[in-house]
């Protein structure tokens, strides 16, 4: 198709540059523009789309992230501050603690508790006071005493021992910890006494030694059947104050020795019949104790006494758990701890006079 001229409207060839007839240039033919393409459109939903996504993205962290990690961060610096405070220390309540205003017992206030096994961070205070050591806390709340206080975490107790004294019948080894890793606390020898705070899930004893510090005892119901002593029977026969068994060998040999005294003195020349019964009234009517200790279907037993005209046993329980024993085993006692249907005295009861350095309770029977 060829050209027609725009000024002077004469046909051309479809090639020429210039018009023929007037010689003005001839416009070359407008190219076709091609259409916009689909995938031009495509590619912006997408991008839409994820712009969106972090918008909202932002949103979020801004509402309800960015508060928590403030918190965190505050929380951290917080602890660090703590930590980094002198002689810092974390240490673990063993027991319910009292926290005060100041490192005393006398003249303090009690600012609140802290259940067992709370953690704190502080400072410890040279005791100023008979009370020991305390602990200040990093964070300003107050003071306890260090003696309740351990460097471990104490394990959950499931049953109180109650604070019962138990004095050690050989070497024993006391442990930092209940843990298979625990390092050696103390080797205790025989004869120290401890006292006896509880029984661990794991078979331990938790211990505290007279220096105030804690400790564990692996296993926990072979010390608990030792706790009295080796366990024995009690053979007694109320009607004739009669013991039997071992009780009965030892105050055989209680009498046997008493014999040999009298003997030794009804043997011995004395100066003059009143030195001779001096001699006798030194050693009439007086008791001979022993120490003893042994367990009885729970009961401590810890001495024996011959008397003048009667026998004695002590235990270190009190003597409504005596009786209560007792009268498991059989024994008709009465509610004010006598034993029922004999002619000569039988019962049992709190310790007096010299009998109160052997036991808690006597069991006695005689004239």
């Amino acid at each position: 198709m060829g050209k027609k001229c725009a000024s002077c409207g004469s046909a051309n060839p479809s090639k020429a540059a210039f018009c023929a007839s007037c010689g003005q240039a001839l416009e070359a033919k407008a190219a076709k523009k091609p259409a916009t393409s689909a995938p031009n459109r495509t590619w912006r939903m997408p991008v839409a789309l994820v712009v969106t996504l972090l918008a909202l993205a932002g949103v979020y962290f801004w509402l309800f992230i960015a508060d928590d990690l403030k918190r965190d961060a505050d929380t951290l610096i917080t602890q660090a501050g703590d930590a980094s405070t002198p002689g810092a220390q974390i240490f673990f309540a063993m027991t319910e603690v009292n926290l005060r205003d100041r490192p005393s017992t006398a003249g303090s206030n009690i600012l609140g508790k802290l259940p067992r096994g709370s953690q704190v961070t502080g400072t410890i205070q040279p005791g100023a006071t008979p009370d020991g050591p305390w602990l200040q806390l990093s964070d300003g709340n107050g003071f306890v005493a260090l003696t309740n206080m351990s460097e471990s975490r104490p394990p959950v107790l499931v049953k109180s021992l109650n604070d019962q004294s138990w004095v050690a019948d050989g070497l024993i080894d006391v442990w930092a910890t209940t843990l298979a890793d625990s390092n050696l606390l103390d080797r205790l020898r025989e004869g120290t006494k401890l006292t006896l705070l509880g029984t661990t899930a794991d078979n331990f004893i938790e211990v505290k030694l007279a220096d105030g510090r804690y400790g564990y005892l692996a296993d926990a119901p072979s010390i608990l059947k030792r706790l009295g002593g080796k366990a024995i029977s009690i053979g007694f026969n109320p009607q004739t104050c009669a013991f039997s068994g071992e009780i009965g060998a030892e105050f055989v040999k209680i009498g046997t020795e008493l014999r040999a005294q009298w003997q030794a003195l009804e043997a011995k020349e004395f100066a003059s019949e009143s030195a001779r019964q001096k001699a006798y009234s030194a050693v009439e009517g007086k008791s001979k104790y022993m120490r003893l200790r042994r367990s009885f279907e729970g009961l401590s037993l810890t001495g024996l006494a011959q008397h003048y005209e009667s026998q004695s046993l002590y235990f270190d329980d009190s003597p409504a758990k005596v009786m209560d024993v007792f009268r498991a085993q059989g024994f008709d006692i009465g509610r004010d701890g006598l034993f029922t249907g004999t002619e000569l005295y039988a019962g049992i009861a709190a310790t007096r006079g010299e009998g109160a350095a052997y036991g808690k309770t006597e069991l006695g029977c005689g004239v």
